[in-house]
């Protein structure tokens, strides 16, 4: 099983603009390229540190977000953790666009 978040406006079913800015995170669980079922967690919205380290104890694999710094990129490689930065609107168009995985 793999697992991606989306970094996510749930207000708006979108994906936010700022990797930083996310209040929350849309997390898939993707088992035999489909998905079983997803979650909406949230976050410490603008603490660097402590939004990776969320993702990390959520086994996250990849995370999906709009804008994203040299910084948190940074961190999110130390942790192993696969960037999809650039995509903005609905996470399930997303997930479906990069994975092949729809919801």
């Amino acid at each position: 099983m793999i697992k991606i978040a989306a970094a996510f406006d749930k207000d708006n079913n979108c994906i936010t603009e700022s990797f930083l800015s996310a209040r929350c995170f849309k997390v898939y669980d993707i088992e035999n390229g489909r998905v079983i079922c997803s979650e909406i967690v949230g976050t410490m919205q603008g603490d660097l540190e402590q939004t990776v380290g969320l993702l990390g104890l959520l086994d996250a694999d990849g995370v999906i977000c709009g804008r994203i710094g040299n910084e948190e990129e940074s961190l999110l490689d130390e942790e192993g953790i696969e960037l999809y930065a650039g995509y903005y609107g609905d996470p399930d168009d997303a997930l479906e666009f990069i994975t092949g995985c729809g919801q």
